[in-house]
């Protein structure tokens, strides 16, 4: 057979078998996904740390994702000083401009939620200086996260009490928290205690729990 035949044919069949493979890594990275996502719903932790670290899931996730992935479990299992060792170690590595904003803005709302003022307030500073205008309502937003949760600060009641009729679901339950919140940081915790039920059962509808009236 010509070389140049022989040449043809191998490089084809390289072609296919990149393309299968392609398409393998594909179908399993959606399966795969779903997989995670739901052993974290049902709380099988141990079951999701086993399979994250098999060679399957190594074949199709990058180590950051595999990482990432590990964050999101370890903080809906409670277990924040493994989660801190986890962002830790993200926030350390090399990363696309995308991936890093993605990071940061997840790393703020982290330790907002553990109370950490230094450290959210060195992802904030992170945040302002991101250039991209998409970024500009997450911006506003860890200011006021910010704001409230930290500085303790009140001055976003009115607004959000305006925003509220226009709002339903989970998003109508974050802005009943976060109003909540601000009545606390006034000292008004009849107020407080109003939205923060308001917030619980909105929460609760919006995962098909209580659906009573308001």
């Amino acid at each position: 057979m010509d070389p140049l035949q022989i040449f043809t044919i191998v490089t084809i069949v390289m072609f296919v078998v990149l393309a299968i493979i392609t398409l393998f890594i594909s179908i399993n990275k959606r399966t795969l996904f779903a997989k995670l996502e739901g052993l974290i719903e049902q709380g099988k932790f141990d079951e999701f740390f086993k399979r994250i670290d098999s060679p399957m899931t190594r074949l199709v996730y990058p180590d950051y994702n595999r990482t990432y992935f590990k964050l999101n479990a370890y903080m809906m299992k409670g277990d924040y000083k493994a989660a801190n060792t986890v962002l830790d170690d993200l926030l350390s590595r090399k990363t696309s401009s995308e991936q890093r904003a993605d990071l940061v803005v997840k790393a703020f709302n982290i330790y907002i939620s553990l109370n950490k003022a230094k450290k959210a307030k060195a992802m904030l500073d992170e945040i302002d200086q991101l250039e991209d205008a998409k970024y500009s309502s997450a911006k506003e937003d860890c200011r006021m996260m910010y704001d409230i949760a930290i500085l303790k600060k009140s001055n976003y009641i009115d607004q959000m009490e305006r925003a509220l009729d226009k709002m339903s679901g989970p998003a109508r339950g974050r802005l009943e928290y976060l109003l909540a919140l601000q009545y606390q940081n006034r000292g008004d915790m009849a107020k407080r205690n109003e939205y923060l039920n308001r917030s619980s059962r909105a929460m609760r509808e919006a995962m098909g729990g209580d659906t009573e009236a308001r």
